[in-house]
C-alpha cells in the first residue's frame, strides 16, 4: 500500500468512527456523566476555549455556554444546579469528549445538546438580566452574530418556562 492509499484508509477509517458516534450519541449518557466534567471546568479555561472557537462555533453554542456561566456567577441557581452547570461548562471545555470536537460538522452536536438540555432543566432561574449579560458578551466576543440563534434560544427558555408553569 502506497502513502496516498493510506491517507485515503485513515481518512475512510476517522470518518466510519465519526459516522458510528454519531449513530450511538445519547443525550442521556453526557448529563448522567455531568459530575464526572466538572474537574475540567476553570472559568480561565473556559475563557481560553471561548477565544480558540468562539468564532468558527457561532453564537448557536457560544450563547448557551455564556447563558450557562453567567446563571452560575449569579444567586439565581442552588448548590446542586451549579453543579450540574460546571459539569456541563466542563464537559464543553475538554476537546475529546463523546464526539471530539476536531470532527468537522459534528464535533459539538453532543456539547449542544448537553448545553440545551440543562438550559432546558434551569430554564426558570435564567432571568432578562442574565440573558442581556450573556448577549452583551456575544457582542463582545463575535462583533456581528446571527440574532436567530439567540432568539432560537430564548423561544426555548420560553418555551420551557411556559411547560414547567402549567
Amino acid at each position: 500500500m502506497d502513502f496516498l492509499d493510506n491517507i485515503k484508509k485513515g481518512v475512510a477509517d476517522a470518518s466510519q468512527k465519526a459516522s458510528d458516534a454519531v449513530k450511538n450519541f445519547k443525550v442521556e449518557d453526557i448529563i448522567s456523566n455531568l459530575k464526572a466534567y466538572e474537574r475540567y471546568f476553570s472559568e480561565s479555561e473556559l475563557f481560553s476555549k471561548i477565544k480558540k472557537v468562539g468564532k468558527s462555533i457561532g453564537a448557536t453554542i457560544l450563547y448557551p455556554v455564556l447563558l450557562l456561566f453567567n446563571l452560575l456567577k449569579s444567586n439565581e441557581v442552588n448548590l446542586k444546579e451549579k453543579a450540574m452547570i460546571i459539569g456541563t461548562l466542563g464537559y464543553f471545555i475538554l476537546p475529546v469528549d463523546l464526539l471530539p470536537d476536531a470532527l468537522a460538522g459534528v464535533g459539538y452536536t453532543d456539547d449542544a445538546a448537553a448545553l440545551m438540555a440543562v438550559l432546558t432543566a434551569l430554564a426558570s432561574c435564567i432571568n432578562n438580566s442574565i440573558q442581556q449579560t450573556s448577549k452583551t458578551q456575544l457582542k463582545d466576543l463575535l462583533g456581528d452574530y446571527d440574532e436567530r440563534a439567540v432568539d432560537a434560544v430564548s423561544t426555548m427558555i420560553t418555551k420551557a418556562n411556559e411547560s414547567i408553569n402549567k
